[in-house]
C-alpha cells in the first residue's frame, strides 16, 4: 500500500510541474508564446488560448504577432466560441492588411457569424449581421476560392 502510494506521489508531481504549468506561471513571454504555438500546434486549443490571453497586448506590433494573432483567431474558432472568434478574425482582417491569410480570416470571420445565427423563430438581429459580414466579404474577394461557400451561405441566411 506504501509503494502505491508514492507511486501515486511521483505521478502527481510530474504532471503537475508540466510544461504548459511551468509557461501559464512564467514572467517569461517567449517561453509563455513558444508554449502557445506548441498547444495550437497539438489541438490544445483551450490551452493555447489561455496563454494567448496573456500576451496577446505585449505582441503588438511586433513581427511575430501577425502568425500569433491569426493561431488565436483560429483558437477560438476551433473551440467553438464564434462571437470570439468573429472579433478576432476582424480585428487581424484589419491590422494585418497584407497579410497572406488575410482572405481567410476575412471568410472565417463571416462564417463565424454565420454559424451564431439562429433557427428562423427566433430574433435575427446575428443573421442579419452574418449577412452584412458575409456580402462584406464577396464585395472585397469577387475571386475567392471561398466565394462559392460564402454564396451558400448567403442563400441559406436569406431564406431564413
Amino acid at each position: 500500500m506504501n509503494k502505491f502510494i508514492c507511486f501515486l506521489l511521483v505521478v502527481l508531481s510530474l504532471t503537475s510541474c508540466s510544461e504548459y504549468q511551468k509557461a501559464l506561471k512564467s514572467e517569461d513571454l517567449a517561453v509563455k508564446n513558444k508554449v502557445a504555438i506548441e498547444m495550437y500546434e497539438k489541438g490544445k486549443y483551450t490551452k493555447a488560448i489561455r496563454l494567448f490571453e496573456q500576451i496577446v497586448q505585449a505582441y503588438r506590433g511586433k513581427p511575430q504577432a501577425e502568425r500569433m494573432f491569426y493561431m488565436f483567431s483560429k483558437s477560438y474558432y476551433n473551440t467553438k466560441q464564434y462571437y470570439l472568434a468573429g472579433f478576432q478574425f476582424e480585428n487581424f482582417s484589419s491590422n494585418y492588411p497584407k497579410s497572406e491569410k488575410r482572405e481567410e480570416a476575412a471568410f472565417l470571420g463571416a462564417e463565424c457569424y454565420y454559424k451564431l445565427s439562429p433557427v428562423y423563430s427566433l430574433d435575427q438581429t446575428d443573421t442579419e449581421k452574418a449577412l452584412s459580414k458575409l456580402q462584406k466579404f464577396i464585395d472585397a474577394y469577387p475571386e475567392s476560392e471561398y466565394l462559392p461557400k460564402a454564396n451558400e451561405y448567403v442563400k441559406e441566411l436569406r431564406e431564413k
